[in-house]
């Protein structure tokens, strides 16, 4: 079975699908009559509000914020690894550091 005009056929419906700015759905069948429906966007933006404050992360009071306790405020558990430089902890200048960077 040859792959290749169906490879090149997705990879051009999904290019062209993100040209859009919106979801787009786009259905086809393949030549061996599988159904394949290809869905392409970007989730809606969750908006979190202003980092809390370093203390009430801290919530053991250890002067440092670990993966745990960074879960408190997702933003900075997706950003915990680049900060900590794969470390297990975040500093207090290293949250503020972070802090002043999403402004």
């Amino acid at each position: 079975m040859n792959r290749i005009p169906t490879l090149l056929a997705t990879s051009a419906l999904l290019a062209s699908a993100g040209a859009f700015a919106q979801d787009q759905t786009v259905q086809f069948t393949q030549a061996d009559g599988t159904r394949v429906t290809l869905t392409s966007g970007q989730p809606a933006p969750d908006h979190y509000g202003p980092p809390p404050a370093f203390a009430i992360l801290d919530a053991n009071h250890n002067g440092s914020v670990d993966r745990d306790e960074a879960q408190a405020y997702p933003p900075l558990l997706n950003d915990f690894d680049y900060l900590a430089h794969h470390a297990n902890r975040i500093s207090v200048a290293q949250y503020q550091r972070w802090v002043k960077s999403q402004n």
